[in-house]
């Protein structure tokens, strides 16, 4: 089993999500305006429908290659790896996408949901690293 394909098709399914979450949102990303109850921890959210996308529909899809074909640690690895990468790609991919905002605006004066790491001048969302941090190691200690 090549990963290759896997990774693909499942950027492919982020980025079109990252076009419907872009053209619902606007400029209201996040929990700006939704309904519904949130997940509060400090001074950030997780508002319910961001919870039913990538805690629950996203996992439940990836997991039908498992449910079909059984268990296999090097898929569960792969799928893994993919999913906390692409969870990445689909975020910024909202930015390149979204009608409703600039990419100039992309940091953390816009973006008051995610907490920032700053490393020098250069500023990073922290869950990008935890997600691509994730996939390597998903792809480290499952399928390398």
């Amino acid at each position: 089993m090549h990963p290759l394909p896997i990774f693909l098709i499942i950027y492919s399914a982020m980025i079109a999500n990252s076009f419907w979450e872009a053209y619902v949102e606007g400029r209201n990303a996040w929990d700006k305006g939704k309904l519904g109850w949130k997940l509060t921890f400090g001074r950030y959210s997780l508002p319910a429908y961001h919870f039913f996308l990538f805690v629950v529909m996203w996992p439940l899809i990836l997991s039908l290659p498992l449910v079909i074909y059984g268990w296999n640690t090097r898929l569960f690895g792969i799928l893994l790896s993919a999913y906390f990468s692409g969870m990445v790609i689909e975020d910024f991919g909202w930015w390149l996408v979204n009608p409703a905002v600039k990419l100039s605006e992309f940091g953390p004066k816009f973006i008051t949901f995610f907490p920032w790491l700053t490393i020098g001048r250069v500023q990073i969302p922290l869950p990008y690293l935890l997600g691509l941090s994730a996939a390597f190691i998903s792809w480290y200690f499952l399928w390398r």
